[in-house]
C-alpha cells in the first residue's frame, strides 16, 4: 500500500511458542495473510523463539529455522517486503539476523551488531556480532544474498530503508544513526527487549528520539508473553514514530497475535532533510559503506488510510493543554520582550478592536503582557472604528472585551474619513478601493495614536490570512509588532476558546459570541470571508501539508478528499483557490512586521520562508 510517497508499515508480535518452529511459521503466515501493509516486521528471533537457549546449539533446529523461513516464502501470497528474526549458521558461526524477503525472495540479511552479555541477557553465549564484518553476500536457498551493511533502496520513490536488530538500538552510536548519514530514511528493529517497571517509557523517549536526530521513521516491534518467563517477562510493545512524533503505539499484554500499522509519509521525511543543513553536514562523518539493494514499491490504486486524517493538523493530539499553555506563554512573553526593549516614552500598546477573532486574542495577550510586568492595563490603547458596514454585534463585542479588560477604550469612527478620502480622489464605487481605504484608514488612525500617547502599534492578523494575503497592503498588514503572525486561524480560534474558560471566564460570554460569529472583516455590508475564501480549517489543513510536508497540488487534493470527504472538484477548487492566492499574495508577506514564531512555520520573510515576489507558480 503505498501513493503519494505515503507507505503503510506494520510491527508485528506473532503468539509463538518457544522451540516450536511449525506453530512459529504458522503464526507468521497467518499474520502475512492479512496484512495490508508495504513492509511489516517481526521481532528478533521470531522464528525459533528468542529465549531458545540451546536449543541454538543443535544442528537440527537451527536446520528447521532455515527451512520455516523458505516455507514462509512458498506459501505466503503477501506481496509486500517482510523482515523475520532468525539464527542462520554461516561458516560455523552462528547469527542472530534480520533476514528481510520480497515475495518469493530473500533480498538481503542483516545480522546483530551488539549482543548484550550482561544481567539477563547471554547472547555471546550463542551468536557472533555481526559489527565490521567483512562479508558482503551469503549464499542462501541457492542464492547468493546481500548480507551485512544494506539499505534497500527505491531510488525512483526516494525510499530507503534501514533495519536493526534489538540491541542495537541501544547502543551510544547506532547502526541507524550511520545509516541515516547514508541516506535511509525509514529504520525497522526487531527486538525482543524484557519488560520491568519503567522500561516503558525509557524504551518510547528511546525510539521517539531516534527518529527525531535521524529525521526518519522508525517501527519497532518485540516479542510478547509468549517467550519464555522463566527469568523475564516480555510485553510486545510496539511502537511507530515519524521524526520524533508517535504516530502509533501498542503496549498491551496481548494472549493472541497482534499487529500496529500505520502511515507514514516519507516524501514529507524527505522534504524536512533537504531544508536541514546540519543533516547535510554530517555526511562526512559516514563510517562504513552500504550495499544499496534495489527494491520496488508498486504504488497502489486503492490507498486505505490507517487512521483517519486529522482535519486540523496544527492542533495537537495530545497533552493540548499543556500545548496551549505553552502557545499563550510564547505570544505572551515575546510581547514583554518587546516591551522591555522600548522606551518608557514609546512603550504603551495601542491595538485596533474589530470584535473579532484575532484583535480578541491580541488584546489578551496585551492584557497579560502588562500584568507580567506588574503595569497599569490603562496603557492599553483599545480602539474600536465602526464604519458604515460595521454590525452592531461586533462593535458590543469590542465594547464589552475592552469594559472587561479594563484598558483605556477608544472609539473613533471613520466613515466620515473614508468618505472625504474617497472624494479626494473622486472615487464613488463600493469595491476594493473602497474596502482598502477603510482598511487604511484605520491603520493611519492608530499609527496617529501611537505617536500621541506614546506607544506602538500592535498588528492583529494571524498567519492564515498572512498565507491567503487577506489583508490590505499597508493597511492592516501593518504594525510595529505582529503578536498573531505565527498561529494560524484554527489556532487563533483554540485559544480564545481556551481563554473563554480558563483566565478570561470573566468575560466568556463575549469571547464564546465572537468564536461563534461568522468571520468578517466587515467592510462591505454582509461580507462572510469564507465565502470569499473557503473554510478557514481546510485552507489552514492545505497551510499545513505544503509548508510543513512540502505536499504537491496533487497530493493534497488525495489528502482533502480523504480528511474532509469532498469530492474531487471540490478538493480541487480549494487547492487552486489556495495556491493562487499563496503566491500571488507574497508581495504582502515580504514587508511583514516582526512576530513571534510559534508553531513549526513561519511566513517571515526573515526568520524561514524566503521566496521572491516576482515568482511564477502555476
Amino acid at each position: 500500500m503505498f501513493k503519494y510517497g505515503l507507505i503503510k508499515v506494520a510491527a508485528a508480535t506473532p503468539k509463538i511458542s518457544v522451540g516450536d518452529i511449525k506453530h512459529n511459521k504458522k503464526e507468521i503466515l497467518s499474520i502475512l495473510g492479512k496484512s495490508k501493509s508495504s513492509v511489516i516486521v517481526f521481532p528478533e528471533l521470531s522464528i525459533t523463539g528468542y529465549t531458545a537457549s540451546d536449543l541454538f546449539y543443535q544442528e537440527a533446529f537451527i536446520s528447521e529455522a532455515k527451512q520455516a523461513l523458505k516455507e514462509i516464502m512458498d506459501e505466503t501470497s503477501y506481496m509486500g517486503i517482510y523482515i523475520i528474526g532468525a539464527p542462520l549458521d554461516l561458516y560455523g558461526i552462528l547469527y542472530n539476523c534480520a533476514v528481510v524477503i520480497k515475495q518469493k525472495k530473500v533480498i538481503g540479511v542483516i545480522p546483530k551488531h551488539y549482543l548484550p552479555n550482561y544481567h539477563e541477557f547471554y547472547e555471546k553465549r550463542w551468536f557472533h556480532t555481526g559489527y565490521k564484518t567483512t562479508m558482503k553476500n551469503i549464499k542462501l536457498f541457492g542464492e547468493q544474498v546481500p548480507f551485512g551493511y544494506l539499505i534497500f533502496e527505491d531510488a525512483d520513490q526516494n525510499i530507503r530503508i534501514g533495519v536493526e536488530v534489538c540491541q542495537d538500538l541501544w547502543a551510544a552510536y547506532s547502526p541507524s544513526d550511520d545509516m541515516s548519514l547514508a541516506g535511509a530514511n525509514m529504520f525497522f528493529n526487531l527486538s525482543a527487549s524484557p519488560e520491568r517497571v519503567g522500561k516503558l517509557a525509557v524504551r518510547r523517549n528511546l525510539v521517539l528520539d531516534h527518529s527525531r536526530k535521524q529525521m526518519a521513521a522508525y517501527i519497532y516491534t518485540s516479542s510478547g508473553h509468549f517467550e519464555s518467563s522463566s527469568e523475564v517477562v516480555f510485553s510486545g510493545h510496539k511502537l511507530i514514530a515519524n521524526q520524533g512524533s508517535m504516530v502509533a503505539e501498542d503496549s498491551t499484554f496481548s494472549m493472541d497475535s497482534s499487529v500496529l500499522t500505520a502511515d507514514i509519509d516519507i516524501s514529507a521525511i524527505n522534504y524536512q532533510k533537504r531544508q536541514d543543513s546540519t543533516y547535510r553536514d554530517m555526511h562526512m562523518m559516514i563510517q562504513n559503506q552500504y550495499q544499496f539493494v534495489p527494491v520496488k514499491f508498486e504504488e497502489s490504486k486503492n490507498f486505505e488510510f490507517e487512521h483517519k486524517i486529522s482535519q486540523k493538523p496544527f492542533i495537537p493530539e495530545s497533552n493540548l493543554d499543556e500545548e496551549i499553555e505553552l502557545a499563550n506563554n510564547l505570544q505572551v512573553f515575546a510581547l514583554v520582550k518587546r516591551l522591555e526593549s522600548l522606551p518608557e516614552s514609546s512603550n504603551k500598546i495601542v491595538i485596533g478592536i474589530s470584535g473579532g477573532l484575532d484583535s480578541a486574542l491580541a488584546l489578551l495577550v496585551s492584557h497579560q503582557a502588562m500584568k507580567k510586568l506588574g503595569r497599569d492595563t490603562k496603557d492599553i490603547i483599545a480602539v474600536t472604528m465602526p464604519a458604515q458596514a460595521t454590525s452592531k454585534q461586533s462593535k458590543s463585542a469590542a465594547i464589552k472585551l475592552m469594559d472587561g479588560l479594563d484598558v483605556t477604550k477608544l472609539e473613533i469612527p471613520i466613515m466620515k474619513s473614508v468618505d472625504l478620502h474617497l472624494k479626494s480622489i473622486s472615487h464613488i464605487e463600493k469595491d476594493v478601493t473602497y474596502e482598502n481605504a477603510q482598511a487604511r484608514m484605520r491603520t493611519m488612525v492608530l499609527m496617529d495614536l501611537a505617536n500621541k500617547y506614546g506607544g506602538f502599534v500592535l498588528g492583529t492578523g494571524d498567519l492564515s490570512e498572512i498565507a491567503l494575503g487577506w489583508m490590505t497592503y499597508n493597511g492592516d498588514q501593518m504594525s510595529m509588532y505582529a503578536v498573531n503572525a505565527g498561529l494560524p486561524k484554527t489556532w487563533v480560534q483554540l485559544l480564545i476558546g481556551y481563554h473563554a474558560t480558563h483566565l478570561y471566564a470573566n468575560v466568556g460570554e463575549t469571547l464564546n459570541k465572537i468564536l461563534k460569529a461568522p468571520i468578517s472583516p466587515e467592510l462591505l455590508e454582509d461580507q462572510d470571508t469564507e465565502k470569499s475564501i473557503g473554510r478557514y480549517d481546510v485552507n489552514d489543513f492545505i497551510l499545513f501539508h505544503h509548508l510543513e510536508h512540502g505536499a504537491d497540488e496533487e497530493k493534497i487534493i488525495f489528502l482533502i478528499i480523504n480528511a474532509f470527504e469532498f469530492t474531487k472538484e471540490e478538493a480541487t477548487h480549494y487547492v487552486t483557490r489556495f495556491f493562487k492566492r499563496f503566491y500571488s499574495q507574497q508581495f504582502k508577506r515580504q514587508t511583514l512586521p516582526e512576530g513571534p514564531k510559534i508553531l513549526g512555520i513561519s511566513l517571515s520573510p526573515r526568520g524561514q520562508y524566503r521566496m521572491p515576489s516576482d515568482v511564477k507558480r502555476k
